[in-house]
This record gives C-alpha cells, sequence and structure tokens, in this order.
C-alpha cells in the first residue's frame, strides 16, 4: 500500500519522465538496502543504470552516483562471494568517477568513489590508478561538504574506528549530531525515516557497543527507537538480537579432551585476556569448546573459533597478525556480562558473512556458559553450523569485545 501510495503521489507530480524514474529508482533502492535485499538492491541498480541512459543535467549525475551507492552496500552483501563483491565495486567506482565528471562539487560523489575504492581492495580488486595531483577523495568529499549524508556516514565510520581498542569520542559524537540534524531535517520537511536515518541510528548503536563498558539499557532504548521507525531494517532486526539479554547455561558436565594449548603470557596486551588451552567435547548435536584463559575474563570480552575446512587457500584471512590462516566459518561469542545474564554479537557465520560483517548469517543458535571461576568460556555450537571435516584445523582467540589478543591453533598449524 505504502510503495503504491509514493507511486501516485510521483505520478501526480509535474515531473518529466527521467525525474519520476529517478525518484521510482531512489525510492526502490532505499527499501532494498534497509531490508538488505541484495536482488532487491540489484534491480534497483538495473532500473538507475536505464534512468542514466536516458537522462540528462542533474538527473544524469544523480543517476550515476545512485548506481555507485547501490554498488557501496550491494558490494558488502554477506550473500555474494568475494569476487562477485569485487566486480560491483569496480562497476560502482566508475559510475562515481562519472558523476564527478558530470559535477566537480558534489561531495556524495566523492565520498563514494573513496570508499568504493577502499572496498575493492578489501577485496583484493587492485582500483583504478589516479592522475597525478589528484585530491585526496575522502578529504574532498570534507571539504565539499561535510553534512552531506554520506559523507557524513562515511566521516564517522572513520573517526569511530579503533582497531586497537574503544570507539574514540568523536566518532561518537559525530554520529550523535548526524542523528540530531536528520531528526530535525525530518520535523522541518515531513519526509518519511529512510535510508540515511536508519544507517544513522545503527551506527549510533554500533559505536555504543564498540565502548570500553557498554550501557545495556542505553543500547536497548536506542534499539527500540530504531525499530519503532523501520521494523524491516535488517540491520536495525540484527542489533536487537545483539542488545538483547540472554541468559548462560549451565557449564555442561561433559568428558573433556585437551585440543589446544598456548603459552601463557605471549598475548598482544598483557592487559587482556590471554588463552591458555582449549578442550573439546561431543553431546548430541553439539560440538562443545571450552576456552580457558590465565586469569578472569573481565565483564565485557570476545572469542571466536576460525575454522578451515582442510584447503589453506580458501575462505577469508584471519586478522592475526602475521597471519597466512584463512577461515571458511567463523564462531563469535563478543558480550557484555552482567550476573547471569549478558547480551553481545553471538553466532556463526562463513567467510562471506564475516566480509559483510553478518556474524549470525548461518546461525544465532550457540550456547554459552562460564566456568573454572570465570576463567572458562564454554561454547556449545551446532555440529551442521560448523561442518567439519577430517582436514579441519581451528584457531581458537581471545580478547576483549573489541580486539583480538591471543590465540591457540590446533595441529596442522596453517599460519
Amino acid at each position: 500500500m505504502r510503495n503504491l501510495l509514493i507511486l501516485l503521489l510521483v505520478l501526480a507530480l509535474p515531473l518529466p519522465a527521467a525525474d519520476r524514474e529517478l525518484v521510482l529508482a531512489r525510492e526502490m533502492l532505499d527499501d532494498a538496502v534497509i531490508r538488505d535485499d541484495a536482488d532487491g538492491i540489484g534491480l534497483a541498480r538495473e532500473r538507475l543504470l536505464r534512468v542514466a541512459a536516458e537522462s540528462d543535467g542533474t538527473d544524469l549525475r544523480d543517476a550515476h552516483c545512485l548506481v555507485a551507492l547501490s554498488a557501496y552496500f550491494e558490494s558488502f552483501s554477506a550473500f555474494r562471494d568475494a569476487g562477485a563483491s569485487a566486480r560491483i565495486a569496480a562497476m560502482g567506482i566508475r559510475h562515481a568517477d562519472r558523476a564527478i565528471q558530470l559535477d566537480p562539487q558534489f561531495a556524495e560523489a566523492w565520498v563514494l568513489s573513496s570508499s568504493l575504492r577502499w572496498n575493492a581492495q578489501r577485496l583484493g580488486r587492485p582500483a583504478p590508478a589516479d592522475p597525478a595531483g589528484s585530491p585526496n577523495r575522502f578529504a574532498r568529499a570534507l571539504e565539499l561538504d561535510a553534512k552531506a549524508p554520506a559523507v557524513a556516514f562515511s566521516n564517522g565510520m572513520i573517526r569511530s574506528f579503533n582497531p586497537n581498542g574503544p570507539a574514540p569520542a568523536e566518532g561518537v559524537r559525530l554520529f550523535d549530531e548526524f542523528v540530531e540534524r536528520l531528526d530535525a531535517d525530518r520535523a522541518a520537511t515531513g519526509r518519511r525515516f529512510g535510508l540515511w536515518d536508519a544507517e544513522a541510528y545503527a551506527w549510533k548503536i554500533l559505536v555504543r557497543m564498540a565502548t570500553a563498558d557498554p550501557n545495556a539499557g542505553t543500547l536497548r532504548a536506542l534499539s527500540r527507537q530504531l525499530m519503532e521507525q523501520r521494523p524491516d531494517f535488517a540491520l536495525g532486526q540484527m542489533l536487537a538480537d545483539a542488545v538483547a539479554e540472554r541468559r548462560f547455561v549451565a557449564a555442561p558436565a561433559l568428558t573433556w579432551q585437551p585440543f589446544l594449548t598456548d603459552a601463557a603470557g605471549d598475548g598482544k596486551d598483557p592487559g587482556l585476556p590471554d588463552v591458555i588451552a582449549v578442550d573439546r567435547a561431543e553431546s548430541g548435536d553439539r560440538w562443545w569448546y571450552r576456552v580457558t584463559f590465565r586469569e578472569p575474563v573481565p565483564r565485557s570480552f570476545g572469542v571466536n573459533l576460525a575454522v578451515n575446512h582442510g584447503d589453506p587457500s580458501s575462505g577469508m584471512r584471519w586478522w592475526g597478525t602475521g597471519s597466512t590462516f584463512r577461515f571458511d566459518r567463523l564462531v563469535t561469542v563478543w558480550i557484555s556480562r552482567d550476573g547471569d545474564r549478558y547480551f553481545g554479537r553471538v553466532g556463526v557465520t562463513d567467510d562471506d558473512g564475516a566480509r559483510g560483517a553478518r556474524l549470525s548469517k548461518i546461525t544465532s543458535d550457540v550456547q554459552v556458559a562460564m566456568a573454572n571461576g570465570d576463567r572458562s568460556v564454554v561454547i556449545g555450537v551446532p555440529r551442521d553450523a560448523l561442518a567439519l571435516t577430517d582436514a579441519s584445523t581451528i584457531i581458537a582467540a581471545g580478547g576483549s569485545h573489541l580486539v583480538w589478543n591471543d590465540d591457540a591453533a590446533s595441529a596442522p598449524n596453517s599460519r
């Protein structure tokens, strides 16, 4: 019904045909990204390409920029492999650069050109070389319009990123300000809660999850606000699941077999959890792993199990320093706990899901227990989700809920 009303409204406006198509294609793209509908994003991109072929002037510029925007989100899909995502990113670069040619003052085209280049390189595809004297694309976008939605979003992401610890306060502030501007704009114009509103609200939650001591009450209140506005928002649904209250299961009484050992005190940071042993057991349809640390884990901590199914060249590269290990399955337990309850990101994904930050792509059915005076984290994973083979190798890693610190690897040591 809502899409029908939008269509009737657009058709009632005194717009040229190309303008109407551009509005409809933009609406289609927004909704597909919000739903995380990879096929829908592809259909919106095809429609935008047709608009670009038939447009001129500002419509042509905007159509090319929206094709680049579709490629940006599409290239992060957890439902395409790295090669397909890299090709989509490369296609998006061409359209972002065409939008810049049409309007060198268009900040959002500059930031998409920068972001797509980074994503293509992350996926293993070289980006086109810039001519000598070309400006830094991200810096140019900030210079032209730091408050343009795509620019503000990218700037907030960059300022929030800290591979060695909590999200910097500047990144948290930038997303707060971004949300405030969008809220004020909606109040003034009456426009609907769209793509950038949803992304800004989601990242307001994500950066708070990435602080040193995340507050469950604050996160749940923000998540409720987001879901009230866009209950169809796939990332919002994932965040609602991540901040929901869960209970630890009782530590199971199993016959444990020693699986991995690791030297004490060899982590990157002596103040973070330091893995010393992993034991394994079977029970029904689950594999159980007991990951033991040198000291009791803090309130917020992280544990990963990375599995390679036997081909050292397949999968996504593990992020351990100096490692060449690649994984086909990733178990994640990144949580904060309060007594017998916890919240955080828990699940099993494959390599493509990990590239798209969909850490529960395969399943969220992972059971977690604490044992041994909070020195051991016990993880029960469905057998089917891990799909172990006789040739599988595993890395068990731990640290804070934000950063990897130490790991133990199974034989053969693929690192």
